[in-house]
């Protein structure tokens, strides 16, 4: 998961994230509440410039098939 589909690379301060930390961030973005996304990154240590950085690659992310709403590839259909 290096690269996203626009081919813009991962932040690195993203190698150094929990999995905990990842779904923290994922809920954050969701709610595209930048407040307190910077509150949070910055409880991480993060500098600003990093927490936009990181922003932008969410940003740039394709959503998966579960948000979309796509269900046609989310285990079949139901017999």
């Amino acid at each position: 998961m290096n690269n996203n589909t626009t081919g813009a690379q991962r932040p690195q301060v993203l190698l150094d994230a929990t999995e905990t930390q990842i779904e923290e961030l994922e809920r954050q973005f969701a709610e595209q509440d930048k407040s307190d996304w910077m509150t949070l990154t910055n409880s991480y240590g993060w500098s600003a410039a990093d927490s936009q950085a990181v922003w932008n690659w969410f940003a740039q992310r394709p959503l998966p098939a579960s948000d979309t709403g796509d269900q046609a590839n989310a285990g079949g259909s139901p017999r």
